[in-house]
């Protein structure tokens, strides 16, 4: 008579115990002996002839040694060594459903149809990418850049309102904000000089708010940008959209929704607050001021000013005892764009 040896029946009324240990003894016709190995409770129960059908045994034969081997663990082994098995036992079928869902995703994406798929952007590519919209051939500074480029017609119109905060501003007001850095020193230094003729006194305060929000996107850090709003309430909606769309990516997690600004974007945002700071000083922009305001370095203001079509200039001016340089950026035609040089590679000998 044969026997089979089962440590998962449900229906036994014996339990295995903490206080007793278990072993097996495993008797050896040749010797004589019988070797004793600590286990677990197990039942043995006759097994009848015919009792496993063909197809059972089949699959058993087809059954690989790992296989065979994770089956006889999990009958006796030990604790640990189930433990083991579980776990990796797990993983595979963890790796198996990523394999299948990347599968699937790839699969998804290649079925879409009219979508070029290009190699990486080469760094010119890139810079030119960060550039907004210009006329190369413009025979005036003005004629370069564009405001309805930067700022849209909707957003312009729905600034208007908004807007009335900084056109309707009085000295007392603009001494309190400069107090509490209400806003930034270029936005209070530019609103101390705003034109007295209504319809261009409210087309610069809305390039000065549009500047704002593009500072302050500018300025959030990681973990604001994970905040379903992380630009201020007041903005209107038109512009927080366009905002978020066009210097954010937001990807998924899980069912978890997470926005994040890429390097590449956060350059292009840089670029467009440079060009529109070029049109609120009318293409001759002090730079000192701006640059302590969004914190970037000079020597990467400077490239992003050069990658515009920009030219550096200093004045000196007085400070204190001595004197000190002050840095502009103007836009002067023709335009001039510098070139990228190839780095010659050294030759290993």
């Amino acid at each position: 008579m044969d026997y089979i040896g089962q440590n998962f029946d449900s229906s036994s009324v014996t339990k295995p115990s903490a206080m007793c240990k278990y072993v097996v003894g495993v008797f050896n016709k040749r010797t004589g002996k019988l070797r004793l190995h600590d286990t677990r409770l197990f039942h043995m129960k006759p097994k009848l002839p015919g009792e496993l059908s063909e197809e059972k045994e089949s699959v058993k034969k087809d059954l690989s040694f790992v296989e065979k081997n994770d089956m006889l663990t999990s009958a006796f082994g030990s604790s640990r060594k189930r433990k083991a098995m579980e776990s990796r036992l797990k993983n595979q079928i963890e790796g198996d459903a990523l394999d299948a869902a990347v599968g699937a995703a790839v699969d998804q994406a290649l079925s879409v149809p009219d979508i070029d798929y290009k190699l990486a952007p080469t760094k010119s590519q890139e810079t030119a990418s960060a550039v907004p919209p210009f006329n190369k051939d413009a025979d005036r500074p003005q004629d370069v850049y564009q405001l309805h480029d930067i700022i849209s017609p909707a957003e312009f119109e729905a600034l208007h309102h908004v807007a009335k905060t900084f056109t309707d501003v009085s000295k007392k007001t603009l001494a309190e904000w400069s107090k509490t850095e209400m806003y930034p020193s270029y936005i209070l230094k530019h609103l101390s000089v705003l034109p007295v003729q209504e319809e261009a006194r409210s087309r610069k305060a809305r390039c000065l708010l549009y500047m704002y929000y593009l500072m302050k996107l500018h300025s959030l850090r990681a973990a604001d940008l994970k905040r379903n709003d992380p630009l201020p309430d007041e903005i209107p909606e038109v512009v927080r959209k366009k905002l978020l769309n066009m210097y954010t990516l937001q990807g998924g997690r899980g069912r978890k929704l997470i926005r994040c600004m890429p390097i590449r974007l956060k350059d292009k945002l840089v670029s467009y607050i440079l060009v529109l700071g070029l049109i609120i000083d009318e293409f001759n922009m002090e730079l000192s001021v701006l640059q302590k305001d969004i914190k970037v370095g000079q020597q990467k203001m400077f490239n992003h000013l050069r990658a515009l079509g920009c030219r550096l200039h200093s004045q000196k001016a007085s400070a204190g005892s001595g004197k000190t340089d002050i840095r502009f950026a103007s836009l002067t035609t023709p335009l001039t764009f510098p070139e990228i040089r190839a780095k010659k590679q050294k030759e290993r000998r």
